[in-house]
């Protein structure tokens, strides 16, 4: 990771982008699969999705669950640092909301 000097920029490093706080908020719902994130992140291809999901882990905003039953599969979950962030992603979308009624 590149030298951060303001824990306001650390945080704005970490959600950089348009797919980490969208896939965050969506992750506040419990456990993702990638085949769930994938139906309802519309926009964002596998390739791009798995390397933001990597990234997230990095970041410690989730930790990745491979379950070996039959059939294999691996879940998605929030830790408490990206729980810890809900809130802030809470009051962004209360923004945008009220953005988008003055703008439409």
């Amino acid at each position: 990771m590149r030298e951060i000097t303001c824990p306001l920029e650390a945080v704005f490093f970490i959600l950089r982008g348009k797919w980490i706080p969208i896939i965050l908020w969506r992750m506040r719902l419990g456990n993702q699969r990638l085949t769930d994130l994938k139906k309802v992140i519309v926009g964002c291809n596998e390739k791009m999705l798995i390397q933001h999901l990597n990234d997230m882990i990095e970041y410690g905003l989730i930790e990745k669950i491979e379950y070996d039953v039959f059939p294999k599969h691996t879940e998605y979950i929030l830790t408490e640092f990206g729980k810890e962030l809900i809130p802030t992603l809470a009051k962004f979308q209360e923004l945008g909301i009220k953005y988008l009624g003055k703008n439409i």
